[in-house]
């Protein structure tokens, strides 16, 4: 379901819907020259902006922009949980860019209201369309 804006090289899979002024951003964006994917089963909140490639299942709450230079905080137990789902990537630390985590799938992506810290945690939400409307 596509109800916002995908620039032309971008890649959206199956079953993953792109909500309300959301924006997947294109190679003339800032990405690198890499082309956007967002796997299947994903969510792009409402005035979300994604800018690096997503796996499957994954979830960007509304509002929050990801991007390749976006700080991303994960806890370590979400790490570890993270890391069990990705299971070709080794990463350590508390703190992340976004690039370093293109293609990673299971990811939710939040912003902390108090704080404003953006953070990932494993997604444990399915994502899936309302067969009655698509």
């Amino acid at each position: 379901m596509v109800e916002g804006r995908i620039s032309s090289s971008a890649i959206v899979g199956d079953g993953s819907d792109v909500g309300g002024g959301a924006s997947i951003l294109g190679v003339l964006s800032g990405t690198d020259g890499n082309p956007i994917s967002v796997g299947k089963n994903c969510l792009l909140g409402a005035n979300s902006t994604c800018g690096i490639p997503l796996g499957d299942g994954c979830i960007i709450d509304a509002g929050v922009a990801i991007l390749e230079g976006t700080k991303i905080g994960i806890y370590p137990a979400e790490l570890k949980k993270i890391m069990e789902v990705n299971t070709n990537a080794n990463m350590q630390g508390e703190v992340f860019k976004g690039k370093q985590l293109s293609n990673f799938s299971g990811l939710h992506f939040r912003q902390n209201s108090m704080t404003g810290e953006v953070t990932a945690s494993r997604s444990t939400r399915e994502v899936k369309l309302n067969a009655d409307l698509h």
